[in-house]
């Protein structure tokens, strides 16, 4: 008898559910909740670089700003050479649809450039991005975050 009654109660919740509205994360157009300058962490990075991503406008298909690409030694290095440094490049990034991510690919550096190909997520709204950042065969985890 019991066990009837927790299986009524789960379905009755799992049809609730269905019923819902899904939430979408994408953003809404000209939304001014996307925009303003997020903290941007790379797994595998250095603990001291500061990365980061500033946000200027976003549609439904199309995301611009600038990104911040810190290739800093850390604060007990050697003199850096002229691509160790905070590099700020301008972007556009684009999407296909509601369900792929914002890519944007930047050239980074002038002596021995790199082409950072990122691909973003929303997550919270207003608050987080998730995705990945390619550098040449490298692919690694990217987390936005506006605290």
């Amino acid at each position: 008898m019991i066990r009837r009654a927790l299986w009524g109660i789960l379905l009755l919740a799992m049809s609730f559910s269905a019923v819902a509205d899904d939430v979408s994360l994408s953003p809404p157009v000209d939304d001014p909740v996307w925009k303003g300058r997020y903290k941007m962490w790379l797994s595998g990075d250095s603990a001291w670089h500061q990365n980061a991503v500033e946000i200027d406008s976003v549609t439904v298909e199309e995301m611009e700003g600038t990104v911040e690409v810190d290739l800093g030694l850390g604060p007990e290095a050697r003199e850096p050479n002229a691509d160790e440094i905070l590099h700020k490049v301008k972007f556009k990034a684009r999407r296909q649809s509601d369900q792929s991510p914002y890519v944007a690919e930047v050239l980074v550096g002038g002596v021995q450039p790199k082409v950072y190909r990122f691909e973003m997520f929303p997550m919270e709204t207003g608050k987080c991005w998730s995705g990945v950042v390619s550098v040449g065969n490298r692919r690694t985890g990217l987390l936005v975050r506006r605290d």
